[in-house]
């Protein structure tokens, strides 16, 4: 007889095997655009139990090389004591070869892995759509062979207990690790798969706290500067922004904005700067969350194709500036601050580096099923960074 912990790690593995099937499943039907969140919490659980896996599987295989298995009936014949080792050693082999192959196509899309939403994976390759594409049909390929391989063992696992009526399949079972083998599978479908959303409501309700934020004032009423406008290098300056998504952080740059700044650090009461971003345009390395992030539930960019930062006061503070400003996106305008510093040389050549933490749901941005935080973070921070050159610092 096997151990009993060696039975109840194989029981526990099995169910969620039949998990992993079934979320894979439910994903590749949940692909039209009203389901993408469905989708997206499917996905992100498949690899959360796909890492489960590996991690019993490495101490599965540790247990077993420190309590060797017993030994098959003596009369079982050698073809079959072959087989039966192959497909032992096959079943690990691909018990590791899955959730790195998945982990490994998550981190190509760009898509780090978060384990139910509590730690982060680290990447274990950069994002590239090529390798992207080569590890999801890797992947398929291996979950074929792993079903196939499975089928197999429960065929031969049955043909003993029915027709040889030996002891090989009681060796591994008991009522217990079968009960275990029901409650996992049964309750990782229930629990894993996601809550039935709105996605079919026509107009989602307004995120709380909305009506509470004042409404642009003041931006139409600012005098005009008398400072010069600063000359930009936009090749050395960029507009960043992190996001969560199912748990892990993702990176995106707005590809395209123009912004006019007059800022001089000793007339801040005659500084302004507007900034107009494309809301088209955006990387996130990976081109189907920059479909969503550009189409009608996020930005609407083919409705409001500009978002536009436009300030209204600065002020001084330890660590360098902010600036107070009206940020107007689709058409929710709300009071943002930026945080940022200043390097400026001799010749007038300097770096603005800043930073503002900002509420996708005051801005309408990921409306009707997307208002659910738990799998798209509700905050979204914003990295500046500007290189330009300006005629004075006097």
């Amino acid at each position: 007889m096997y151990t009993h912990t060696a039975r109840l790690l194989h029981w526990a593995v099995a169910g969620m095997i039949v998990v992993q099937f079934v979320l894979a499943e439910l994903a590749e039907s949940a692909g039209e655009r009203q389901a993408q969140l469905a989708q997206l919490a499917l996905l992100a659980n498949h690899k959360s139990v796909g890492i489960t896996i590996l991690v019993l599987a490495l101490v599965r295989l540790g247990w077993r090389l420190a309590h060797p298995p017993p030994p098959l009936p003596a009369q079982m014949p050698g073809w079959q004591v072959t087989a039966s080792h192959l497909s032992h050693w096959s079943l690990y082999g691909l018990l590791f070869a899955l959730p790195v192959s998945g982990w490994l196509m998550s981190s190509a899309t760009a898509y780090s892995v978060s384990w139910f939403n509590l730690f982060t994976l680290p990447d274990l390759v950069a994002a590239d759509p090529q390798l992207e594409d080569l590890l999801k049909e890797v992947h398929e390929v291996l979950a074929t062979l792993l079903f196939i391989v499975a089928l197999v063992h429960i065929g031969a696992g049955l043909k003993h207990a029915l027709i040889d009526k030996d002891d090989v399949l009681k060796r591994m079972s008991s009522t217990l690790s079968i009960v275990l083998f029901a409650t996992v599978a049964a309750a990782g479908i229930f629990v894993l798969r996601p809550a039935g959303g709105s996605a079919d409501s026509a107009t989602p309700a307004a995120p709380a706290g909305a009506a509470s934020q004042p409404a642009a004032t003041g931006s139409a009423t600012v005098e005009p500067s008398t400072l010069p406008r600063w000359t930009i290098d936009y090749a050395g300056s960029d507009i960043r922004f992190t996001a969560e998504q199912a748990g892990a952080t993702f990176e995106g740059v707005w590809l395209d904005w123009q912004a006019e700044v007059q800022f001089h650090p000793d007339a801040l009461a005659d500084s302004r700067a507007v900034v107009t971003v494309a809301t088209g345009r955006v990387n996130t390395n990976d081109s189907e969350r920059d479909a969503t992030i550009t189409g009608s539930d996020f930005f609407a960019a083919d409705q409001f194709p500009q978002a536009m930062f436009r300030t209204t006061s600065f002020r001084r503070t330890e660590e360098g500036f902010i600036a107070a400003a009206q940020l107007q996106v689709k058409d929710a305008t709300v009071p943002v601050e930026l945080a940022f510093q200043l390097d400026i040389d001799d010749a007038g050549n300097g770096v603005l580096t800043g930073t503002s933490r900002l509420d996708r749901l005051l801005l309408g941005v990921g409306t009707g099923d997307w208002t659910d935080t738990s799998w798209v973070g509700q905050f979204v921070q914003v990295n500046v960074t500007v290189v330009f050159t300006t005629p004075s610092t006097d």
